[in-house]
């Protein structure tokens, strides 16, 4: 699909604390694609989410193009690599002018997925931090950001705050060092996107939960 057939409008509803409206928000922001964003009390939600979304009780994310409703995070991350297949899924200041993917190029994509978010990149190194130089790039595949990136990525304030509360590590730095340090390296790019879920909010809203449980069940 061409440029000229790229979608045109492009709506996103999402909720600041859900890491499923995170992921694919991290998705479009990836890609350069341009969208409205509307944030969703997930306590009173909208007659419009619950209509565009009525299978799963106004869930999010629910992304909308063009007037057509799309929900569930994992769809929408292959839609998002199909729908725009000429943007550079690479952070922004790594992005340049290269040689389409093929046999003698510096990207493959992965034999088991069709989409270039497990696109996995070769020895092209320019331009990163020495601490990512040295292993080919921040991301779990190198220098792209792949979809393992986007989910966990997505997810690291709230395995945080699940560390915070269970007093127990879930991504230890030491037995997973390459996630770990993905994981860091996606969130400096959701920091500069502006789409990072806060993790402060996010555990007093599950402390104040499990508060409300608790009294409920005296």
């Amino acid at each position: 699909m061409g440029a000229a057939s790229e979608p045109r409008e492009v709506k996103l509803y999402g909720a600041w604390g859900s890491a499923h409206a995170a992921m694919a928000r991290n998705a479009l922001a990836l890609m350069g694609v341009r969208y409205e964003y509307v944030e969703e009390d997930l306590d009173r939600k909208s007659e419009a989410l619950l209509r565009l979304n009525p299978v799963h009780g106004g869930k999010v994310p629910v992304l909308v193009v063009d007037g057509r409703p799309l929900a569930e995070s994992l769809v929408i991350l292959e839609y998002v690599d199909e729908a725009w297949p000429d943007r550079d899924p690479r952070p922004p200041n790594l992005r340049a002018p290269r040689p389409d993917s093929g046999p003698g190029s510096s990207t493959t994509r992965c034999r088991r997925c069709r989409g270039r978010w497990c696109m996995r990149t070769g020895r092209d190194t320019e331009g990163l931090p020495p601490r990512w130089a040295r292993r080919r790039g921040p991301f779990v595949h190198g220098v792209t950001p792949g979809l393992l990136d986007v989910i966990l990525g997505s997810y690291a304030a709230g395995t945080r705050v699940l560390s915070a509360v269970s007093g127990q590590e879930i991504v230890e730095p030491d037995v997973l060092p390459r996630v770990h340090a993905s994981v860091a390296a996606f969130e400096e790019l959701a920091a500069g996107f502006g789409t990072i879920v806060p993790y402060d909010p996010l555990l007093a809203r599950l402390l104040e939960r499990k508060e409300r449980s608790r009294a409920s069940a005296t």
